[in-house]
């Protein structure tokens, strides 16, 4: 069965990320990392220092074949920095409501959320809609960025162009049991397939994951997208 990662997040994966590309945003590395010059467990490496020293990153999460009769994550997207602390919404799939769109806050260890049932930000345990707190992605120990040097036999793919930016693209593998433990989904028993976008500034753009997450036998992926390196996020609890 073939398992696929993307990295383009029920707030799964997700998928838990690594930062820097500006002393808070993104500035070139100094030790001239580059897609052309790295090894790939040496890019994966620069992409997570830098994304754990950037201040802040937007994200924004998709996700491919998540099964129909799965409690699960759809989506997201928001801001997030290594407080940690989350603020954005994420779009969850619940078998006797469909698809939801629930606005999120994340900060200090607890996470709120407006749901169908509760039109006021209320305190919620993000594993009742099967995705992690969402903060925790932004961990610089334990979050989405560990994910990164934990990838096994990682392997240059092409390099292509992604907006602006051109990329160098890595690709390896996941114990399952790193993923469950760093985004509280997924399965432990399973691997995962990895497909990272880095820049040659050493900003991680894209990162898919592909496996089975569910208990049912589909594969399902994640891809997380992180744009505005650098930028100034402000979560306060609500009140």
């Amino acid at each position: 069965m073939r398992r696929t990662l993307t990295v383009t997040g029920s707030l799964a994966v997700a998928a838990s990320l690594a930062l820097t590309g500006c002393s808070a945003g993104s500035k070139k590395k100094s030790d001239g990392a580059s897609a052309s010059a790295a090894t790939p467990s040496a890019m994966l490496a620069t992409a997570k220092k830098t994304l754990d020293e950037t201040a802040g990153v937007h994200f924004k999460l998709t996700s491919q074949k998540v099964p129909d009769k799965a409690t699960g994550l759809l989506s997201g997207e928001g801001d997030g920095s290594h407080a940690p602390a989350f603020k954005g919404s994420i779009k969850v799939q619940v078998p006797v409501a469909g698809a939801v769109d629930v606005p999120v806050v994340a900060v200090n260890g607890k996470v709120w959320a407006k749901t169908p049932l509760n039109s006021k930000m209320s305190p919620v345990d993000p594993k009742q809609f099967g995705a992690p707190d969402p903060a925790q992605i932004f961990a610089t120990e334990g979050g989405f960025s560990s994910l990164l040097t934990a990838t096994q036999n990682p392997k240059f793919g092409a390099k292509k162009r992604s907006g602006s930016d051109v990329v160098q693209t890595v690709t390896g593998s996941l114990p399952g049991s790193v993923v469950k433990k760093n985004l509280t989904i997924g399965v432990e028993a399973e691997t995962y397939d990895t497909t990272y976008l880095i820049t040659e500034s050493g900003e991680l753009r894209s990162a898919t994951l592909t496996g089975q997450f569910y208990s049912q036998s589909t594969d399902t992926s994640y891809t997380v997208d992180l744009t505005k390196y650098g930028e100034k996020v402000t979560v306060t609890p609500p009140s």
